[in-house]
């Protein structure tokens, strides 16, 4: 599985096409004398999904420096799959149906043969990889994919001097793998019990995203993450979420013109990005 997926897929869980003007959610941050912008992004998207707006193409060309969640190209891809497969596999001699036991190693070899997936591959993983893997099944049937994504769109606009990233490809990817054995498996678990509806509720959550409605997309990004570990949650979300604030207050700090694009997901409820932000005094204007 290419790593570029690997890594998008557990931050889309956050289409058809939404009519009339696509406007999801864009916000501006200041303090005193300088000002952010911060785009919500879906990760992997549908050829026909609408979401470009003049708002965010002004704001794109007014940028200086265009952030992303990590460095997506072929070659932090090349660079990462060695980890990806050393953190992924077990080592130590034991198979997947060793580590979940046999009712659950049945409910693998289901999903397994419904999106053609050989099990003998996944018997190899670790729950974390496993889980991941069998969410690429709906996913790539629905026609959900990353060429299609924001960050891939724009990135192919930008020159590179202009690219900037909140966290290492390492970073992403120990978010997944360094979760307790427990964490691990509840996410497996969370995951075959959410692959039949998995496509319609994307299909919901793009909807809501187009149409800018993040809190909307937060409820049903949050009922999807409802069987995750309370801690896996909070790593992929909360942990991250305070640790670009820091780095926001930052830019600010040194009056850099920024437009930051993040999933969507970090961007609703209390904890999102925008309300730690005015938490700590700076000042946020939703745009669109």
């Amino acid at each position: 599985m290419p790593f570029r997926l690997l890594l998008t897929l557990p931050f889309l869980l956050l289409a058809s096409t939404s009519p009339g003007q696509a406007a999801p959610a864009l916000w501006q941050i200041s303090d005193e004398d300088s000002s952010i912008w911060i785009f919500g992004s879906v990760h992997l998207l549908r050829a026909d999904t609408n979401w470009r707006s003049p708002k965010l193409d002004k704001v794109l060309s007014k940028a200086e420096r265009v952030y992303f969640e990590t460095d997506l190209s072929v070659e932090a891809q090349m660079a990462m799959t060695p980890l990806s497969f050393e953190l992924g596999f077990n080592r130590d001699g034991r198979l997947l149906n060793d580590i979940i036991g046999a009712e659950l190693t049945d409910r693998v070899r289901e999903a397994a043969g419904r999106y053609t997936i050989p099990m003998a591959t996944l018997l190899t993983m670790k729950p974390w990889m496993a889980a991941t893997t069998l969410s690429t099944g709906p996913l790539l049937e629905s026609g959900y994919e990353a060429a299609y994504g924001v960050e891939t769109v724009l990135a192919a606009e930008l020159d590179e001097n202009r690219l900037g990233f909140l966290e290492t490809p390492e970073q992403q990817l120990n978010f997944l793998a360094g979760g307790s054995l427990d964490e691990q498996i509840a996410m497996l678990e969370g995951t075959l019990d959410t692959l039949d509806v998995m496509q319609s509720d994307l299909d919901e959550m793009v909807r809501a995203w187009a149409d800018g409605q993040p809190e909307q997309l937060g409820e049903l990004f949050m009922a999807q993450m409802g069987s995750f570990d309370q801690s896996m949650v909070e790593r992929l979300i909360d942990l991250r979420n305070a640790d670009w604030v820091e780095q926001i207050a930052a830019m600010l700090q040194r009056n850099e013109s920024a437009l930051l694009v993040v999933g969507a997901a970090h961007l609703a409820g209390d904890a999102s990005v925008v309300r730690l932000l005015e938490a700590r005094g700076f000042y946020s204007d939703r745009l669109q």
